[in-house]
């Protein structure tokens, strides 16, 4: 038997008080899509990166791309 097929017999025991708890607790459980991440694109990689990985990739932009060389002129 699958979880979904469990959890659909469990629920099928509960009465109706305990069914709409069980209802505002999945819709907590989904993803939240603001109206902010819909209009902006990028929005989806917010907090994809650990600390670490954004500081490591700070510091690659700052020695690559933060210097200019003035020979290359």
């Amino acid at each position: 038997m699958t979880t979904k097929e469990l959890i659909l017999r469990e629920l099928e025991q509960l009465p109706e008080t305990l069914l709409k708890a069980v209802l505002d607790f999945l819709i907590l459980l989904r993803p939240k899509q603001t109206q902010a991440a819909n209009d902006k694109p990028w929005m989806q990689f917010v907090g994809i990166l650990d600390d670490a990985e954004a500081k490591d990739i700070q510091e690659v932009i700052t020695q690559e791309f933060e210097q200019v060389d003035l020979n290359a002129w």
